[in-house]
């Protein structure tokens, strides 16, 4: 599926077919956090850019294990939406920011933390409870630049994450077109209908939470949850138009 390039970005996409105006937006919060240029990171894994196939993405990592950075499962059951396999069957927490700083020192190395970035909070996996997203520009992969996200959430209340490396290139359906060394892609979330998971994106068990990246260039990616890992273990599914 090619990309489509735009000179513009049309924003009020309510009358979009299938698309609605996010009411949850007291429970989604972007904040703008770290310091400092872009430091050089170290301990980086599965780095190297992979194929669209691929989606240019590190497996999942599960720290249960690992005391110092899983914070304690609060026993609340889960809320899993009716468009959620498994409703009712897993306890979950909430992603703190000592989960998602530990897991970005795991997944990107000890000093990702000082780079500039970017975390949305909230509900994105449809369990009734905040994950913690973060993103940032790479300028330190000698095969980028790249656009880093790391999801981190409680999957079935074990503290678990996955990145995903996004290259700037217009011609890979999984990447961004243009990288602009004045600001970042902006991160954001849409609500959408059960049906437009369904019917576009063509997964009816996806939550109907969409993670976008914008690069005011070409059509948005898109990143939605689905619950049932596929064959790499990833439940983060990469769509756009």
């Amino acid at each position: 599926m090619s990309k489509r390039a735009t000179c513009c970005v049309l924003y009020g996409l309510a009358g979009a077919a299938g698309l609605v105006v996010a009411p949850y937006a007291q429970a989604a919060d972007t904040t703008h956090v770290g310091t400092g240029k872009n430091s050089t990171l170290q301990g980086i894994s599965g780095s190297q850019p992979v194929s669209d196939s691929e989606n240019a993405s590190h497996g999942p990592v599960d720290e249960t294990k690992d005391a110092a950075l899983q914070s304690t499962v609060n026993g609340v059951k889960a809320d899993n939406r009716d468009n959620q396999p498994g409703s009712g069957a897993a306890q979950a927490g909430p992603v703190t920011d000592a989960d998602l700083y530990g897991q970005m020192r795991i997944q990107a190395g000890q000093y990702a933390a000082q780079n500039m970035h970017q975390i949305l909070v909230g509900d994105f996996t449809c369990d009734g409870q905040p994950d913690r997203i973060a993103g940032w520009v790479d300028h330190d992969n000698p095969d980028g630049p790249f656009f880093d996200v790391l999801f981190v959430t409680r999957n079935g209340g074990k503290l678990s994450s996955e990145m995903k490396l996004i290259p700037f290139a217009q011609d890979k359906q999984f990447a961004l077109c243009i990288a602009d060394d004045t600001a970042p892609p902006p991160m954001s979330w849409q609500q959408v209908e059960p049906d437009y998971v369904r019917d576009v994106v063509g997964n009816a068990n996806l939550c109907t939470t969409a993670v976008r990246i914008e690069d005011f260039i070409c059509d948005t990616p898109q990143f939605y949850w689905n619950n049932t890992a596929d064959k790499k273990g990833d439940h983060w599914v990469f769509y756009r138009n």
